[in-house]
C-alpha cells in the first residue's frame, strides 16, 4: 500500500511585507526540535537542519529588524538649487545695501553702513564657496550679525527681514543636505533589506527541503510535529494575509489558487512511496 508523507505546503513569501515576513521566519525558527551538537551549538538534527544554517538565519533576521527599524524620511517640496539661489540674493541684497549706503550723505546710514561693512567684508566672496561650505559660513555671518553693539545700525539699514529670511533660507538649506544624506542612507538600506530578504527566503527553501527529505527517510515523532506545525503555520500566515489584503482594496475576492505546478516557495509536492 502506498503511504502518503506530508509536504510541505506552498507560500509565496515575496508578496509578505518585512514585517510579514520576519514574523514568519522568527516562528519557523521557533518550531525547530533544536538539540545541542558537540560544539554546543544548538541544530536540528531530527528534521536534517544544521547549526550552520540556523545561525545564518538568525544573522539575516537580526540584520532585517536593525534596518526594518530606521525611520523613512519625506520628500522635501523644494530643491536645494532653488534654496540656495534664494539664499545667494538674499545675500547680495544685504551687502548691496551695505555697500550703497556707505555713499549716502545721510549720516546716520553711512555710519551705520560703516559699522556693519566691518562685520560682513569677510563674507563678501561668500557665494562663490562650496555649497555645503556656504552653509556653514552663513552660520557665521548670522552669529555675527546678532551681536547687540550693532543692532541699531541693523535697523537703521532696514535689514532685519533680509537677515531673518537668510537664516531661514540657510537652515532650509541644511536640512535639504541632511535629508538628502539620509534618503540616500535609507535607499542603501532598503537594497541591502531586499538582499538580506532573498537570502533568508533561499535559506527556508533548503531547510524546509532538508526538513521534507528527512521526514520522508526517517521519520520521527519530532519531524512529524515540526512539519505539522510547518504547514499550520504557513496557513495561519495566509490567511492573515488574505485578511489583510481584503480589508486593504474592500473587497471579497476569493485568493487565487496556485496554478498546476506552483510549488511556493518551499518547492515542495506530495511524494507517494511504496
Amino acid at each position: 500500500m502506498r503511504k502518503q508523507y506530508i509536504k510541505v505546503e506552498g507560500i509565496k513569501l515575496t508578496k509578505l511585507s518585512n514585517a510579514e515576513f520576519i514574523n514568519f521566519m522568527e516562528r519557523f525558527l521557533a518550531l525547530l526540535p533544536l538539540e545541542a551538537e558537540e560544539d554546543d551549538s544548538m541544530g536540528a538534527p531530527k528534521v536534517g537542519i544544521t547549526a550552520e544554517q540556523i545561525e545564518e538565519a538568525k544573522t539575516y533576521l537580526s540584520e532585517m529588524n536593525d534596518l526594518n527599524r530606521e525611520t523613512k524620511v519625506k520628500a522635501e517640496t523644494k530643491s536645494k538649487a532653488e534654496i540656495d539661489r534664494q539664499r545667494d540674493a538674499l545675500w547680495t541684497a544685504i551687502i548691496q545695501r551695505i555697500l550703497t549706503s556707505r555713499n549716502v550723505p545721510i549720516q546716520a546710514e553711512s555710519a551705520a553702513a560703516e559699522k556693519l561693512y566691518i562685520v560682513v567684508r569677510p563674507y563678501t566672496g561668500m557665494n562663490s564657496l562650496p555649497n555645503n561650505q556656504q552653509t556653514e559660513t552663513v552660520k557665521g555671518l548670522l552669529t555675527d550679525l546678532n551681536k547687540p553693539e550693532i543692532q541699531e545700525a541693523i535697523t537703521t539699514l532696514g535689514l532685519e527681514n533680509y537677515i531673518d529670511e537668510l537664516s531661514t533660507y540657510n537652515q532650509q538649506y541644511e536640512a535639504l543636505v541632511k535629508g538628502a544624506d539620509v534618503a540616500r542612507a535609507a535607499a542603501s538600506l532598503g537594497n541591502k533589506s531586499d538582499t538580506l530578504r532573498r537570502q533568508l527566503t533561499d535559506l527556508y527553501r533548503e531547510m524546509a527541503d532538508f526538513a521534507f527529505a528527512t521526514n520522508l527517510l526517517h521519520e520521527t515523532e519530532e519531524s512529524l510535529y515540526f512539519m505539522a506545525g510547518l504547514n499550520g503555520l504557513i496557513r495561519d500566515v495566509e490567511t492573515a494575509y488574505n485578511l489583510r489584503d481584503k480589508a486593504k482594496h474592500t473587497s471579497t475576492t476569493k485568493p487565487e489558487k496556485p496554478e498546476e505546478g506552483d510549488k511556493g516557495d518551499s518547492g515542495l509536492e506530495l511524494v507517494p512511496v511504496e
